[in-house]
């Protein structure tokens, strides 16, 4: 270790923890000592209860270390981890109430020596242990599919999917995030159940993690694993539309090959004046030229519908791409909302595109399969929408 590198503190809750978890089963080794053995074996119970809260505090400080980051395969965008494998969800509460009950009860069942009491324990402990390992069967069985889904949506709005499950479990979406649901209906048969996602950021979502859940058939435990479940039609997830930013608007008024630089006039006309070199001699207006005593040529309305082109790289930086896109997401919808016709260029997974866009479902369609320029890294600046036509 650098010595210009601070030492990491031990976080207390860690100590407490393995201090309480080890008090907590050196009790219960113990009362099972005592139960088993009998009061009067009190070396015995004194040699298992202190071997009890040694395990139990060593077990408590192990598990209780934080889990070393996974490839990035299997992490889901904000550092949430995908858990393919079968998992407790709030275990420790229900785990130690169910073994605190069986070891008290076994404790007064043996002091009592009631065959009544001990049936009722052994009832209670096989309700218990069923209670906790019956889940597994039904959460490993659990499939989830989906059978309708919208096309589009915006970043931080709400959408309803169906989903269709073939048992009664909770479905929690991890991604895109939103609330539980259960899929409740009959006993046997395909239960179907809406559940709420809100995206969090722009891009094409082309399948959910779910995380599929069951505490069946006493509700004391409940287990999960996450699974990937398929959209029937990808989801574009377009960008925000926030504050209008500030862009830069640059006139395309690099030279041609002709040497003429000003139009022929074509058109409506509007009025006259002077002449200026480079004007067509067919343009002169001779009764103008003769009352002046100058050359005058008439001046004609010129084209006002040349479309904005919005040439966008976005930056390397997730952040500030997502600032960048949701800047263009409202100036563009501005000019398509007063009328104007818009050219967008956007990089894509499959090359550059530059497309006329539609209206505001095609722009946030581009939007969302926008992706940074592939082998460079963009300075991050503002996009540049360019102006296209003649100098006047």
């Amino acid at each position: 270790m650098s010595p210009s590198t601070p030492r990491r503190r031990r976080p207390l809750w860690r100590t407490a923890n393995a201090a309480l978890t080890g008090l907590v089963t050196g009790v219960c080794g113990v009362v099972l000592a005592r139960a088993l053995l009998g009061p009067e074996m009190v070396v015995a119970g004194a040699a298992i209860g202190t071997v009890s809260v040694l395990v139990g505090a060593a077990l408590s400080w192990s598990l209780s270390v934080p889990h070393r980051r996974r490839p990035s395969s299997s992490m889901l965008p904000g550092g949430r981890r995908f858990r393919r494998r079968l998992h407790p969800v709030a275990w420790f509460g229900p785990v130690v109430a169910s073994l605190v009950t069986m070891l008290a009860w076994a404790g007064v069942a043996h002091s009592s020596g009631s065959g009544w009491v001990q049936a009722v324990g052994a009832l209670s402990a096989a309700v218990l242990i069923t209670g906790i390992m019956a889940p597994i069967a039904p959460t490993l069985r659990a499939t989830v599919t989906c059978t309708e889904s919208p096309s589009d949506r915006q970043a931080g709005r709400p959408l309803a999917v169906t989903l269709v499950a073939n048992g009664p479990v909770r479905l929690r979406p991890r991604y895109p995030v939103g609330p539980a649901a259960r899929a409740e209906g009959s006993f046997r048969g395909l239960r179907p159940v809406e559940v709420e996602l809100t995206p969090d950021r722009r891009g094409v979502v082309e399948t959910l993690v779910i995380e599929v859940a069951s505490c069946a058939p006493f509700g004391i435990l409940w287990l999960a694993k996450d699974v990937t479940v398929a959209l029937p039609r990808p989801l574009h997830v377009a960008p925000r539309s926030g504050e209008p930013r500030p862009l830069a608007t640059v006139v395309d008024d690099a030279v041609g090959d002709a040497p003429l630089r000003i139009p022929a006039g074509m058109g409506e006309p509007r009025g006259v004046r002077p002449y200026r070199s480079g004007d067509a001699r067919r343009s002169v207006h001779w009764p103008a030229t003769s009352h002046a005593g100058g050359l005058m040529v008439r001046e004609t309305e010129r084209q006002r519908d040349d479309p904005i082109v919005v040439d966008m790289v976005l930056s390397c930086d997730p952040v500030l791409a997502e600032a960048e896109s949701e800047g263009v997401m409202t100036a563009v919808a501005g000019c398509l909302a007063r009328g104007q016709s818009v050219m967008l260029g956007t990089d894509e997974r499959d090359g550059r595109a530059m497309r006329q866009v539609r209206d505001r479902i095609d722009l946030g369609r581009r939007l969302a399969r926008a992706v940074p320029p592939p082998g460079m890294a963009p300075s991050g600046g503002p996009p540049q929408p360019v102006r296209r036509g003649r100098r006047r």
